[in-house]
């Protein structure tokens, strides 16, 4: 079973990714601006784990990959960089196109870590954790999608 810590951080990443959309109309805010600050928020959580967390997530790798702290933080500064593009650069076509390319990249490590039970990111319950990992991979692909390709000004 997953632990409540991995639900708790699943929960404050959809809480991050959503969160700006309910409270946008409060604010006067439009709602595109709004998903794109969630989705910034979440790729700058997610940024911060690659630094606070670098050997655990070093161990989502295969060891035959070389150099593998060096592949977490160069993926840490790479997401934070997307952070902010999304942010910046509104009219950047490349960037929902960027995000979409390294969610997808990204994924086989999810896999490889849940077969392999590593101990980081609910990982540990094995591939049953890819039934929360999964799913949540597919919303900020599909989110991306709608309000980074589809909804620039």
């Amino acid at each position: 079973m997953l632990s409540s810590l991995r639900l708790k951080s699943i929960a404050v990443i959809i809480g991050l990714l959503i969160g700006p959309c309910l409270v946008a109309p409060t604010l006067g805010t439009e709602t595109n601006r709004a998903a794109r600050l969630g989705l910034a928020l979440v790729f700058g959580f997610t940024a911060l784990g690659h630094f606070a967390k670098t050997d655990a997530m070093a161990e989502m790798l295969p060891p035959s990959m070389p150099k593998r702290r060096a592949v977490i933080w160069i993926s840490g500064v790479f997401e934070a960089g997307l952070a902010v593009a999304i942010l910046a650069c509104s009219k950047c076509p490349w960037v929902g196109q960027a995000i979409i390319g390294f969610l997808i990249a990204i994924f086989p490590s999810n896999i490889y870590s849940a077969i392999r039970r590593v101990d980081f990111g609910g990982h540990a319950a094995g591939p049953r954790y890819l039934i929360v990992r999964a799913p949540l991979q597919l919303l900020l692909i599909l989110w991306t999608f709608r309000f980074v390709l589809k909804g620039r000004p």
